[in-house]
């Protein structure tokens, strides 16, 4: 069975370019769940299909990445490429839907994709929003992150060149779908070191985690 990513390429290959157009308006307007951002459009401008699909992908992790994408095609009056994405099962399309129904049905999508997580991972991702607004020794974490190997030269160039700290943290996590588990790791590692309070702050917060000694994250090997 073919991965979310190549789904979500062989139905945007199948998109005129008026039609990916129109897509990339689409993305940047969509109402996504608590703790993410909709992708900026100046992201997309130009870029062709292989390309909007690593955004995505990058943004949104795989399984949240095809419900937005799936969304964003029934929008554009592409059911039958939204289909291909989640199943065509019958259910009323969610663009008849109000805009905050939207958003919620999509959270719930997120909470089902986030307990499919291990434990420092899902942690990374519940708390996105927070990490974004929050963290501000991110020049630090990123030179860790490098000499870990767990970043190139490359990517840190393109998380620095960020205008803001909050816009550095962006970039930064955008990249987290390919860290790993040890890169989360040592991303939270680095993390308990220059944000001790706020790694407090979060995780006083996680009494939803599964708390089992398999699951905990106090568990993780940090």
């Amino acid at each position: 069975m073919a991965g979310c990513r190549d789904r979500i390429l062989r139905a945007l290959e199948e998109l005129s370019e008026s039609e990916l157009r129109r897509l990339k308006a689409t993305l940047n307007r969509l109402p996504v769940a608590a703790g993410y951002d909709t992708i900026p459009r100046g992201r997309m401008e130009g870029g062709d299909a292989i390309d909007l699909t690593d955004l995505v992908i990058g943004h949104y992790r795989e399984g949240y990445g095809a419900r937005v994408t799936a969304e964003a095609l029934r929008r554009i009056q592409r059911r039958d490429l939204a289909d291909g994405l989640v199943g065509g099962d019958g259910d009323a399309p969610r663009s008849s839907r109000a805009l905050d129904d939207l958003g919620d049905d999509l959270g719930d999508d997120l909470s089902d994709d986030l307990g499919a997580l291990p434990p420092a991972e899902r942690f990374v991702a519940r708390h996105r929003l927070a990490l974004i607004q929050r963290v501000r020794a991110v020049p630090t974490i990123l030179d860790r992150l490098e000499a870990a190997g767990v970043l190139t030269a490359e990517q840190v160039a393109v998380v620095v060149a960020g205008p803001t700290l909050q816009d550095q943290m962006r970039r930064l996590l955008a990249t987290a779908p390919a860290w790993g588990r040890r890169g989360h790791r040592l991303f939270l590692q680095a993390m308990r070191c220059l944000h001790p309070y706020l790694m407090e702050d979060l995780e006083a917060g996680e009494g939803s985690l599964d708390r089992s000694p398999q699951n905990a994250l106090g568990s993780v090997d940090l």
